[in-house]
């Protein structure tokens, strides 16, 4: 009996390679996140690490999925305004006057009324979902030209292109047809390419939203990114195979440097329209569109989603398949041509004789001096400079990315492409506040480039650092260092400039490049932190080396630092700034219990609750109330109290559920508890801190009263208080509960566990009274005593919670009827 089997068919060929593409790139999430595989199989002699990163991966993956909606709404709604609404104010004004004169200067007859709008003309300022205008259409058509670019050229800039091995080469081996692989080729490419999916598919899904289709919209969405996705993966395809056959591996390392810098770019460009001022060069590109360019797959996808009856759609989507087919074709017959004469890279012999030469020369020359400035810094920081030197790829990205980042600005913002460098509050009519961003983001960004890389870039020679007579983490201290220094050259360029520019160097520039220079530093020692954690130095491939959920963490850490650019109070910024330092030394402390497990697959420190957690938890807690706040604008009147409670709530709760959870998974030692066996001493401790506290409290309001020069503070906090029942509620309840859960369960945990009781009490009170307004700061401290005496007297958060709400209890009262 034979046991031969039939050979697969194309179609069951296609689908294994591309299951066999999404498989490994959900490996390589995998092990980037920590998870085992397997459902929890390990060898038991040696156990992997357990992590927790997966709540945070999903945050940052519906942060992302949330951000780029939002770019492609602010788009179409931007586009709208250009197009249609100032177009129909000219044509208005145009009429008018065509009506007031007539061909003779006369007096003409009254303008008789216009007629009725077509069905696919939108008038007003806001765009209602329902069939888009035509020159709406043809700037969402340019718009999509746009994105299909970017997924290009970010599919060709990634590390794939520079790898030695070319996949294809062991492809071929397997028993499938050469036209089969190709098309296996492109179809797995077009469903495992996740920043196409993330660029496009919100882009298209909100076309269809506009365009009218309600809920089928994704579904809409969907069908139209398809065609999209496949016409990229061919071009991705083509360009690659023939660079493999032409051209060098070390020449395609640069290659994909200047490509990955290119899509920057062109992603800046890309998304400009969704700014709040799109740049003028933009939008005039979306009015003169030309027409025959919509007939290409972009455009034929916006008509798809925009058709107005069943005909239309069937006509524009007919058109985009056979298009779509047609290129594939003609694409697949190509790739078939460029390999006509095998599947081999090129020059890969030649590239090896050639680097032996090049070492043989090398060797025979003698040995040349040092430049002069690497003689500059520490041992460590000279390896460093010259480990960035050799590395062509590490030198663009870290060096001239950053400097592309800032022409792209001045491109989209500033004087190039129609606007006057002009104003004495910055350059190109940019705000003093917009300059310091640009500067700290172009440093932070750097730095998540290179400090954020410290343990990265040591690669697989990173045992031998244990090996020296230094702590690890004294070496990673004068690597922070150099970075800084380096990411310091930025800002300090761009605020040289911003005054050149303008004349003019005011208190509040020279107050803003301070707030930047100092949070440089903070975030150089956040960003090696975080490299201890990202990084896996016992990962197989390079690529999965790093994690990424801990670069996303550093990116929103670092975006927190930009509201002590943006706010006018100057007590908001130096909390910022006293609350990132803080956040810097906590990361810094749990780096320094992290490295000696470095290189062990299976133990790692105990997990225990630390600042760390608590300093991250409040961030979190603070920015989804905003977050919240914003979601909520406009369906509650501002400064309702209702709405206040809510976004509070919605904040705390969730930090509340997400802290726990992973506390939960990691089995975490000293987790806060509310209730204990102790609960009567929390009772006791809990009545006797709130009625301390509450005494100097009101002894405090006695006194503001007594010596307030204008207004009265009390009075108009009881108006507050008696217009809405929301804000007692707030105060007394929701504020206990989850403010002493992060403040003293976390903050004040993790600071006892290595400072002690007493200076981890007087700590964790200033920071609690620091993220509270000046007038309050005072009481809150004596508060924040009051609560953490009682905390540390039973461990248990009924005691705090307890002091917290008689505290703000007798307040309220006392305000409510002084």
């Amino acid at each position: 009996m034979s046991t031969q089997r039939a050979p697969a068919s194309p179609l069951r060929a296609a689908g294994l390679l591309v299951r066999l593409r999404l498989l490994r790139l959900l490996n390589q999430a995998s092990a980037a996140y920590g998870r085992r595989l397997g459902r929890g199989k390990s060898r038991a002699a040696t156990p992997g690490k357990r992590r927790n990163r997966w709540m945070l991966t999903a945050l940052v993956v519906v942060f992302m999925l949330f951000s780029f909606g939002n770019l492609a709404r602010q788009s179409i709604l931007n586009l709208h305004k250009a197009l249609d609404v100032r177009a129909d104010v000219r044509a208005g004004a145009a009429a008018g006057a065509r009506g007031a004169v007539g061909p003779e200067g006369a007096a003409a007859a009254p303008a008789q009324p216009p007629a009725p709008a077509t069905p696919r003309r939108i008038r007003g300022p806001a765009l209602v979902p329902g069939t888009l205008s035509e020159p709406l259409s043809r700037g969402l058509a340019m718009e999509m030209s746009l994105l299909c670019v970017v997924v290009l050229l970010m599919s060709l800039g990634g590390r794939e292109i520079a790898k030695p091995d070319w996949d294809l080469e062991w492809l071929v081996t397997l028993p499938l047809g050469m036209r089969t692989l190709l098309w296996s080729r492109l179809l797995e490419r077009s469903l495992a390419n996740p920043s196409g999916l993330l660029i496009l598919l919100p882009a298209a899904v909100l076309v269809a939203w506009y365009a009218g289709l309600g809920w089928w919209a994704p579904a809409a969405g969907a069908a139209a990114t398809l065609p999209l996705l496949l016409l990229t993966a061919l071009g991705r395809t083509l360009i690659d195979t023939g660079l493999r056959l032409a051209v060098a591996p070390s020449n395609l390392r640069n290659l994909q440097a200047a490509l990955s810098v290119l899509g920057v770019v062109m992603l800046y460009i890309a998304i400009s329209t969704g700014t709040p001022s799109p740049p003028d060069f933009i939008l005039d590109w979306a009015r003169g569109f030309p027409r025959w360019m919509q007939l290409l797959p972009p455009g034929l996808a916006i008509d798809a989603l925009d058709a107005p009856d069943p005909m239309a759609l069937l006509r524009s989507a007919a058109t985009l398949a056979g298009e779509t087919a047609l290129v594939l074709l003609l694409g697949v017959r190509l790739l078939q041509w460029q390999l006509r004469n095998g599947v081999v890279a090129a020059s890969s012999r030649e590239t090896a004789r050639g680097a032996v030469a090049s070492a043989a020369a090398g060797a025979a020359a003698p040995p040349g001096r040092a430049p002069r400035w690497f003689a500059l810094g520490t041992p460590v920081q000279r390896r460093e400079l010259r480990l960035l030197g050799r590395d062509r790829n590490f030198l663009i990205q870290t060096l001239v990315l950053p400097l592309v980042l800032v022409g792209s600005q001045l491109l989209l913002n500033g004087g190039i492409g129609g606007r006057a460098f002009s104003g004495a509050s910055g350059f190109a009519g940019v705000s003093d506040s917009a300059i310091a961003m640009l500067a700290f983001g172009i440093a932070a960004y750097m730095l998540m480039l290179s400090a954020f890389q410290t343990i990265n870039s040591e690669g697989e020679a990173l045992w031998m650092l244990f090996t020296v007579p230094r702590t690890l983490d004294s070496i990673l201290a004068e690597k922070a260092r150099l970075w800084a220094a380096i990411a310091l050259v930025y800002p300090a360029l761009i605020f040289a400039a911003g005054i050149a520019l303008t004349g003019h160097m005011g208190l509040e520039l020279l107050g803003l490049a301070c707030v930047v220079l100092v949070g440089v530093p903070i975030y150089s020692s956040i960003a090696v932190s975080l490299g201890v954690f990202g990084c896996d130095p016992l990962a197989q491939e390079v690529r999965t080396r790093i994690r990424p959920t801990f670069i996303y963490l550093y990116t929103l850490l670092s975006g927190l630092y930009t509201y002590a650019i943006f706010t006018s109070d100057w007590s908001q910024k130096l909390v910022l700034i006293l609350l990132s330092a803080l956040l810097a030394m906590a990361l810094w402390q749990k780096a320094r219990d992290e490295l000696p497990y470095l290189l062990d697959p299976a133990a790692a420190p105990a997990a225990t609750v630390s600042t760390a957690d608590g300093l991250m938890a409040a961030m979190l807690f603070f920015v989804l109330q905003g977050a919240a706040a914003l979601a909520l604008a406009d369906t509650t009147r501002p400064g309702d109290g209702g709405r206040l409670i809510v976004c509070y709530t919605f904040a705390g709760a969730l930090t509340y559920a997400l802290v726990r959870g992973v506390y939960w998974r990691s089995k975490t030692l000293g987790v806060p508890a509310m209730f204990g066996a102790k609960w009567r001493q929390a009772l006791a401790a809990g009545a006797a801190g709130g009625g301390v506290a509450a005494a100097a409290g009101i002894g405090y309001l006695v006194a503001m009263r007594a010596l307030a020069f204008s207004g009265d503070p009390i009075a108009e906090t009881a108006n507050a208080l008696s217009r809405s029942v929301w804000l007692p509620l707030l105060l007394v309840v929701a504020a206990p509960l989850f403010e002493e859960f992060i403040f003293r369960g976390l903050i004040f945990g993790g600071l006892r566990r290595t400072w002690g009781a007493l200076p981890s009490i007087g700590a964790s009170a200033a920071v609690f009274a620091a993220v509270h307004p000046p007038l309050s700061m005072l009481p809150v401290f004596g508060l924040g005593l009051c609560a953490a005496w009682a905390y540390n007297r039973t461990r248990l958060l009924l005691a705090p919670t307890l002091t917290h709400a008689v505290y703000n209890g007798a307040l309220v009262l006392y305000q409510m009827n002084a």
